[in-house]
Formats: C-alpha cells, structure tokens, sequence
C-alpha cells in the first residue's frame, strides 16, 4: 500500500508539473506572438520616404534615414531576447521620431526626461514605441497645424516601474478611448492594435495589475502610464 501511495503521489506531482509547464508555455506562446506581430507600415511608409529624398538628390538625408532604420530593426529584432532595458526602448523611440520628422518636416518634439537611476530597468522590447507611434499619428499628427511635443519620464512606486508618455495632441474622445485597451479599437494605420498588444504583453508577463492606463483630454493631450514589475534597478 506504501508504494501504491508513493507511485500514485509521485504521478499527481508529475501531472500537476505537466500542467503548470503548459500552461507556462501557453503563455509565453501568446506574449512571442504578440510580440511578432510588428505592422510593416512603418517600414514602407519609410522606405517611401527614402524613395522620395533619393529622386530629390538629397543623398546626405538618404544615407542617414539608412543608418537610423537599420538600427531601427537591428533593436527590434536582434536576437529572440524577450526583455531589453529602458535606455535602449529610448533609443528605439528616439530613432523612430527621427524617421517621422524627415517625413513630416520636424514638427515632432521629443523629450527625454527619464531618471538616469531607471535607465538599466529591464522591460519588453517594443514597448515604448507603439504608444509613441499612436501619439503622433492621432494626436500630434491631427492638430493645425500639425506638430506638438512627446515627454518620457518616469518613476519607482514600490516594486514597480512607472513610466509616463505625455504628449499635447489633440486629445482621444471617451468613446474612442475605452476601446484602446479591449482589443475593440480600429485604426487604418493599425495603431490601436499595437497598443493592446503592448498592453496584453505587460499583462502576460507581470500580471493583470500591470500594463497601460490612458487618460486624456480632448483638445488638450494624452497621458499613457505604462506600469511593469521594477527589474534591473540597484
């Protein structure tokens, strides 16, 4: 009877393990596939664009569009890592603005105002820039006229990290904005999309008490609070 009751504990541990595994995997699954889902948009709208400076003979603006969009993806796409740090998700957002101000004639603004104490913190690739994408195509991008100002900052609230995109567009109507982070919100650029799958990224990885919050205002801005378990901080 012992070693019935040995075998059959040892099956039950086996079976619970087997089921925590795949349910582990099952997540992971769903966060690597959000996480590839990278809209080519910007890449062709890009590539336009140095289709455009080379016709014009502006060779000095073509060469540096090529360095800043092969950095660009080198960040997005080196390795399989999952995780990358705040400074390089700075890099990442800096180097898209960049990519848009040739575009759109230098009216994007962006502000780094990130504690040097957070730079190190670690937090999925891909995360800043979708919510700067969405901030200046449908706030920025819609004013008259067109431009404005994107601020990054952020802080530690225990054992999270707390960062906050603020940008002074034209603002999200309620109706619009409860739509953002249920998976319900549409864009013709596909931008929405990309912030729910941040969103559910975070959730994925840290839990149902993390990932972004929007508030906003109509004619006056948009502030995203974007909240991960604090990682990679001394």
């Amino acid at each position: 009877m012992i070693d019935t009751y040995n075998y059959m504990t040892r099956a039950m541990n086996q079976l619970i393990a087997e089921q925590n595994k795949a349910a582990e995997d099952l997540r992971l699954a769903e966060f690597h596939s959000l996480q590839a889902q990278i809209n080519p948009h910007f890449l062709y709208n890009t590539m336009d664009m140095i289709n455009w400076l080379a016709k014009q003979g502006r060779t000095d603006e073509v060469s540096e569009a090529i360095v800043d969009l092969s950095r660009f993806y080198k960040l997005t796409l080196r390795r399989k890592e999952t995780l990358s740090t705040i400074a390089d998700e700075l890099e990442h957002a800096n180097i898209y603005v960049r990519l848009q101000n040739m575009r759109y004639h230098q009216v994007i603004d962006l502000v780094n105002d990130m504690p040097d104490y957070m730079m190190d913190c670690t937090i999925p690739k891909l995360t800043f820039q979708p919510v700067v994408e969405n901030a200046i195509l449908h706030g920025l991008l819609e004013k008259v006229p067109k431009g404005g100002t994107i601020v990054i900052t952020g802080w530690l609230e225990e054992n999270a990290a707390v960062i906050l995109i603020s940008d002074d567009g034209v603002g999200i109507p309620e109706d619009k904005l409860s739509g953002l982070l249920s998976g319900k919100g549409t864009s013709k650029t596909g931008t929405n999309i990309a912030v729910f799958n941040t969103h559910r990224r975070l959730q994925i990885l840290y839990g149902p008490e993390y990932g972004l919050t929007y508030h906003s205002v109509p004619g006056k801005g948009t502030e995203v609070e974007l909240r991960v378990r604090a990682a990679g901080i001394p």
